[in-house]
C-alpha cells in the first residue's frame, strides 16, 4: 500500500509555534545568505542548514506534543514508493525520447549527463535527498501543512485544502532570501514566474502528501525533480519552463492518485470527501 496507515495528527499548540518556526527558518537562512552570498553554498554550510531544518521540525512536533517518528511512514510503504517514482520517471524518459526523436525544441537524441556520469549524478541526488528534500518536507510538509489544516479544522476538505495552500505559499516565500541577497535579482516579471513555479511545486507536493501521507513518497519527488534522471540530454527553453513545469506537477499528482486509487479506493478521496460537519445555517 502506497498510503500510510497514520491518522491526522493531533496538535497541543495554537498558531504561535508554525509562525515561530517559520520565521526562525526566514531569519536563520538569511545570515547564511548574507555569510555565504553564492548562488550554490559551500557542502559544509548546506549539510549544517539541512541538519538545523531537521532539528527544528523534530523540535516543532515535540513541542505540539507529536512523536517524530509518527510522520515517518511504515517500512512497508518504501517499496511502493520507490515503484511509483521509478514507474514516472520510465514514462517520462519514454516521452522525453519520443520528443527529441521528434526534434521537439529542449530535447536532443544524445545521452544526458546522467547517462554519461551516473556516479556522479547518484552522488548529486543523494546530497539532495538528505540535505535538501528531507529537510524542507519535514519542516513544509510533515509539520507546516498538517499544523495548519489541523488549525482550519482537521480532515475536512477546506481544512486540506488550506494546509496545502498555506504550506506552499510559505514555502515559495521560503526562497526569497537567496533570491534577492544571493542571486542579485529584483522585483519584476523573472521574480512572479519563479514564485508561480514554486508555488506550483509546493501544490503538488502537498497534494501527494495529503493524498498518501508518505513522506517518503514527496521526499523522492522533491529530489529526483531537483536533479531529473533524464537519459536523453534535456533543456527547456526559458518560455517553456511553467507550461512543462504545470505538465509535470500535473503528472505526478494524477499518478499518485490513481495509484491510491488502484491500490485503495477506499482512500483514494479520503482527504477529499469529507465535509463540513457544520451546518449550512452556520455560514
Amino acid at each position: 500500500m502506497l498510503r500510510a496507515d497514520e491518522g491526522p495528527s493531533t496538535f497541543e499548540r495554537g498558531p504561535l509555534v508554525p509562525v515561530a518556526t517559520y520565521l526562525l527558518v526566514i531569519a536563520v537562512l538569511t545570515v547564511l545568505t548574507v555569510v555565504s552570498p553564492g548562488t550554490s553554498p559551500p557542502p559544509l554550510l548546506g549539510m549544517a542548514w539541512g541538519a538545523f531544518l531537521v532539528v527544528l521540525a523534530v523540535g516543532a512536533l515535540k513541542i505540539e506534543g507529536i512523536s517524530p517518528r509518527s510522520v515517518l511512514p511504515s517500512a512497508r510503504t518504501l517499496a511502493p514508493a520507490i515503484a511509483v517514482l521509478v514507474a514516472f520517471w520510465a514514462v517520462y524518459n519514454l516521452v522525453a525520447f519520443a520528443l527529441a526523436s521528434g526534434g521537439f525544441p529542449g530535447f536532443e537524441a544524445k545521452w544526458s549527463r546522467v547517462a554519461a556520469h551516473p556516479l556522479l549524478y547518484l552522488s548529486a541526488l543523494l546530497s539532495s535527498l538528505l540535505f535538501t528534500a528531507l529537510p524542507e518536507e519535514l519542516v513544509f510538509r510533515a509539520y507546516l501543512q498538517q499544523k495548519f489544516t489541523a488549525l482550519v479544522g482537521g480532515e475536512t476538505r477546506r481544512a486540506v485544502v488550506s494546509g496545502i495552500v498555506t504550506a506552499a505559499v510559505l514555502f515559495a516565500l521560503f526562497h526569497l532570501p537567496r533570491w534577492f541577497l544571493a542571486s542579485g535579482h529584483g522585483v519584476g516579471a523573472a521574480l512572479a514566474g519563479r514564485l508561480l513555479g514554486l508555488i506550483l511545486m509546493a501544490l503538488a507536493y502537498g497534494t501527494v502528501y495529503a493524498l498518501t501521507r508518505n513522506l517518503v513518497l514527496v521526499v523522492l519527488f522533491h529530489a529526483t525533480m531537483n536533479h531529473p534522471p533524464f537519459f536523453v540530454a534535456v533543456s527547456v527553453p526559458s518560455d517553456l519552463h511553467l507550461v512543462v513545469a504545470v505538465v509535470e506537477y500535473v503528472a505526478i499528482v494524477s499518478v499518485v492518485y490513481l495509484t491510491v486509487r488502484v491500490t485503495g479506493p477506499d482512500r483514494a478521496a479520503l482527504v477529499w470527501s469529507r465535509r463540513e460537519t457544520t451546518s449550512s445555517t452556520d455560514d
